[in-house]
């Protein structure tokens, strides 16, 4: 009999945890191409979003945002506006971002609440504001 209950309660925090609208994960940031971005935004649009500009701190900003990410348990999406795909002549609101370049940000169905500059911090500080951003967002936005 506790067999049976187990079980049902696994099959119950599972469903009720897909439906809650919670951010979860283990530190990944997926690249997206502008087009999967879009779709992104347009069918879920909660979670994570690093919008990258500056090559040359890129792959820096990067290393930050996945131990963030992944010190808080959370996933992300990353748009580049160097992806082959990023047509020069749109900006990133035609692809569903509407944050600033080389950001973090928050978005909740699809509407940004909130961003942090990743090049307003010292590389020494940035993994700490980024972790207390993502913490800050999860509370008030992903938490139920």
């Amino acid at each position: 009999m506790a067999g049976i209950v187990v079980a049902l309660g696994i099959g119950t925090a599972f469903v009720s945890s897909y439906n809650s609208g919670e951010v979860k994960g283990n530190g990944e940031l997926e690249e997206l191409h502008p087009l999967e971005m879009k779709k992104f935004m347009k069918e879920d649009g909660t979670g994570f979003v690093m919008y990258s500009f500056d090559k040359n701190n890129r792959s820096v900003y990067m290393n930050e945002v996945k131990n963030a990410l992944e010190k808080n348990e959370v996933d992300g999406k990353e748009l580049n506006s160097y992806d082959p795909q990023f047509d020069g002549t749109k900006s990133q609101s035609d692809y569903g971002v509407t944050q600033k370049t080389d950001t973090l940000a928050a978005y909740k169905n699809g509407e940004l609440k909130q961003q942090i500059k990743l090049d307003e911090y010292d590389p020494s500080q940035l993994e700490t504001e980024l972790s207390h951003f993502i913490e800050t967002s999860k509370e008030l936005y992903f938490e139920e």
